[in-house]
């Protein structure tokens, strides 16, 4: 009963303090009336925590008081020196103060409640910090108070839909409930990834200015899915039953909370500010930030699933992780670093279906913003072949690798030889449906990048094409010498792997790794996301535009072959046209589409990936897609009898 009657004191208190600010015409003396009060039940916890942990006796009862009036009368004595001094404040205080104080007294209620229910602490601060902060006693009544401040203070639309994720994430805390660890991880993954998704829509709708609040709890909320992911990883990976390694997490909490507070009390701030087109950096945090956020927290869930085994505790567990419980994804004893450690995780079904949430719920959010029905098809088998064709199939089906839908060399296995004929048909049929349908057949479609850039945010970042200096030289139909060179390596260095692999297997040479799945991991698991972080600064799609992706360069020669083709109804409107808006919405920068809509009635490119973007741009309606379709239409209107 005592400790249910502090608790409820503390979030009473909080709570009237969150009210009265939220007001925001609290006057001076409740300001500071407000300010004594949260460091005296602060200095009232430490000093009866002390009374009850040590010996009774006259001396420790001297020394608890002490703690508990030296604060108190200090801070009284600084109140009433500011208040006489006409302080302001300055930076308003209370930014800074309230949410500091709110958080440690929550931290000091807890061990204070700890004790009275007779909890023993020991002398290892890592281990008591966890065993506090992770505890519903301090959990509940900060969600209580979290919650209740978006109430106070009004706060609506997006703003509060992420500050509820951030409040979700801790109440779904695996470290609560230490039954339900894989269940509450998951649960955790996915509050994130819906806070992800919240905030790359709202930074896609606002890429020239964004309001000054939302951008700051963009930053914030991000940041602090970064600290849980990390926590989270350190937590698990060191050993979840050792109760020091929860101490990074329970810090991440702590932090969280505070910066939660902090927004709470930043005060609605509606000026606008440059938005990601202009400040390229803000862009690249939030493409990093999101990819390793989700990177690390896949990787506890992959622990908890037993795709990563641990050995040990502490240090050794971590480097074990990291260099050896990986190693049968490559098939072989190489001595992993952190580089190939990424890159093996990155290839997880468990990362791979974060990523595709994320993304994947970008695309949707397109979907309903276009009318055009073929767009709407194309994007949804996007949708469906990155679920079966990159995740499910390959991590679930047995025989997957069997099947020809290889992406490239390497990515479902070493090249043995019951797996060539598999790897020639993928690409066989990579060759016959660029013939048929163009480049889009699979580089927007079956390519796990159609999902990656077919979103809302992608679309929004096609701009970038003509605002990055890298990119800026890269504008047109055709690829710079430059380019070709590392399309040439690109291929060298795949065929290289792939002879390299299967000369393993007829036992020609030895190597201590398969070539073939290294080279899979680090082109397409690190290099390819290292590209898509730097699109601020390279431009978009820079895997269809810089010629190292050999599978997009192999369909775009075959595509320059085939039927596919963007037609123009009429010439004389390209020629007359004003605005060549088909030419900023491409999403590979091919700059010269109205140069070949004038003079041949068409635009034919190997680089060209059918996205469709120029025809939903044009004004016009004036182009549109021309494949095997249109051919079989026109043959058959030839032979049709002459209704005259």
């Amino acid at each position: 009963m005592i400790a249910l009657g502090i608790i409820s004191f503390m979030v009473f208190f909080i709570l009237y303090a969150e009210f009265t600010f939220s007001r925001m015409n609290v006057s001076k003396k409740m300001k500071y009336a407000l300010y004594y009060i949260l460091v005296m039940m602060a200095s009232m916890f430490v000093g009866l925590s002390w009374y009850l942990v040590e010996p009774k006796g006259f001396l420790n009862s001297v020394v608890a008081i002490n703690i508990i009036m030296v604060p108190m009368v200090s801070f009284l004595v600084l109140l009433f020196f500011f208040y006489s001094m006409e302080w302001k404040g300055g930076l308003k205080t209370d930014r800074i103060f309230l949410p500091a104080t709110f958080v440690l007294n929550e931290v000091l209620m807890t061990v204070f409640v700890l004790i009275v229910l007779g909890f023993k602490f020991s002398s290892n601060t890592l281990i008591d910090i966890p065993q506090t902060i992770n505890s519903l006693y301090f959990v509940l009544p900060m969600e209580v108070e979290m919650v209740a401040s978006i109430l106070f203070f009004r706060i609506k639309g997006t703003v509060r839909y992420l500050l509820i994720a951030l409040a979700g994430m801790d109440i779904a805390s695996p470290a609560l409930f230490s039954s339900f660890h894989l269940e509450l991880l998951a649960a955790n993954a996915l509050i994130m990834v819906a806070g992800m998704i919240i905030l790359l829509e709202e930074a896609s709708n606002s890429k020239s200015k964004i309001i000054s609040e939302k951008k700051r709890i963009i930053d914030i909320s991000l940041f602090v899915y970064l600290l849980n992911s990390i926590g989270f990883f350190l937590s698990y990976s060191l050993g979840s039953d050792n109760l020091v390694s929860w101490s990074f997490y329970a810090i991440s909490v702590l932090v969280g909370m505070g910066l939660y507070f902090f927004f709470v009390f930043t005060g609605r701030d509606v000026r606008t500010v440059d938005g990601w087109i202009v400040k390229k950096m803000w862009l690249f945090f939030l493409l990093s930030g999101t990819f390793v956020a989700e990177l690390i927290m896949s990787i506890p869930l992959d622990i908890l699933a037993g795709l990563y085994t641990l050995r040990g505790s502490g240090l050794s567990s971590l480097s074990y992780l990291i260099t050896e419980a990986v190693r049968p994804a490559l098939v072989s004893n190489v001595y992993l670093s952190i580089i190939p450690f990424i890159a093996v995780t990155a290839a997880s079904p468990v990362f791979l279906f974060l990523m595709g949430l994320e993304m994947g719920a970008l695309v949707l959010f397109r979907m309903k913003k276009i009318k055009w029905l073929e767009k709407r098809i194309s994007l949804s088998f996007a949708l469906l072949a990155y679920f079966t064709y990159t995740l499910y199939g390959p991590s679930y089906v047995a025989g997957w690798s069997r099947i020809p839908l290889w992406a490239n060399v390497g990515a479902l296995g070493p090249v043995r030889g019951d797996l060539i004929l598999p790897m020639v048909l993928s690409y066989a049929v990579y060759a016959v449906l660029a013939l048929l349908f163009g480049r889009r057949s699979y580089c927007s479609t079956l390519c796990p990048s159609a999902v990656m850039y077919g979103g809302t945010l992608g679309q929004e970042m096609i701009e970038l094409n003509y605002k990055s200096k890298i990119s800026k030289k890269n504008i047109g139909s055709r690829y710079s010498p430059f380019v070709k060179k590392i399309a040439g390596g690109s291929w060298m260095f795949m065929l290289a792997s792939a002879v390299a692999s299967f000369a393993i297997s007829v036992e020609l040479i030895k190597l201590p790794f398969d070539p073939a799945i290294l080279y899979s991991y680090l082109i397409w698991n690190l290099l390819w996301y290292l590209f898509f972080i730097s699109i601020p600064f390279v431009g978009m799609s820079p895997c269809r535009r810089y010629g190292w992706c050999t599978t997009g360069v192999f369909v775009g020669f075959f595509s320059r072959l085939g039927f596919f083709r963007i037609k123009a109804i009429d010439s004389n409107v390209c020629a007359k046209c004003p605005t060549k808006d088909c030419v900023t919405a491409c999403e590979v920068g091919l700059g010269d589409l109205p140069a070949q809509f004038i003079k041949n009635g068409y635009f034919k490119s190997s680089k060209c990936v059918g996205s469709g973007s120029c025809i939903l741009a044009c004004p016009y309606d004036n182009i549109h897609f021309y494949d095997i379709r249109n051919v079989i239409k026109v043959g058959l209107a030839s032979k049709s009898p002459d209704t005259k």
